[in-house]
């Protein structure tokens, strides 16, 4: 594949282990837990914006495509973190709904 695409799904995943998945509630709450007092987020891994960021320029450098247009195109899926999460979850419902009416 190419760069952009692995960007995108990149992006897709993170948002969805981040922001839908209910992954960073189970961690954050074993974390207070073990702190002993109440952790409400550790950015950048409670953060669907900064783990899309920083994944994504992971990529770039282990893969070898560093560039400013490729940086620009992760900065662009990082501001739409929030949208994509919001897209992952109409989806879900919507075949929710779809399944159960049938």
């Amino acid at each position: 594949m190419n760069p952009w695409t692995d960007l995108l799904l990149l992006s897709l995943v993170v948002v969805w282990i981040v922001d839908v998945s209910g992954w960073t509630d189970t961690w954050l709450g074993w974390l207070s837990r073990w702190l002993g007092h109440t952790v409400r987020e550790v950015k950048p891994f409670s953060c669907s914006t900064c783990m899309t960021w920083w994944t994504g320029i992971i990529y770039l450098l282990a893969t070898g495509r560093f560039c400013i247009t490729l940086v620009a195109y992760v900065a662009g899926l990082a501001f739409l973190a929030f949208p994509i999460s919001e897209f992952l979850i109409f989806t879900r419902a919507l075949l929710l709904k779809w399944t159960r009416t049938k």
